[in-house]
């Protein structure tokens, strides 16, 4: 192989200078190789994008999840002492307070 065909095949030449200087079986195949290159980077570069948003989000929602977690946690943590207190009005304070610190869920 020669210099100016290693130069062809693994440089930056267009097309026509590939078809113009390589026979024709050649040129078509080093042509092939660069377009499935070409089109590859573009897919990974759109799917990469893609999938970065998508973990973005389900991250987003994980986060959201454990939030509720949480909220229902001391929801019920609430509950039970208020179970165990020793009387209604302890109870109904304890409620209150519960519901007065997750007031978006009332």
């Amino acid at each position: 192989m020669f210099a100016t065909d290693i130069s062809l095949k693994y440089g930056t030449h267009q097309p026509e200078t590939i078809l113009e200087t390589m026979p024709i079986e050649e040129a078509s195949e080093i042509i092939k190789e660069k377009l499935r290159d070409e089109v590859r980077q573009e897919l990974e570069c759109e799917y990469g994008d893609r999938l970065y948003e998508a973990e973005e989000e389900a991250s987003n929602w994980e986060s959201r999840a454990d939030d509720y977690e949480s909220d229902a946690t001391c929801l019920a943590k609430s509950i039970r002492e208020a179970f165990e207190s020793a009387s209604f009005e302890d109870a109904k304070v304890i409620l209150q307070r519960a519901m007065h610190d997750h007031k978006d869920y009332f």
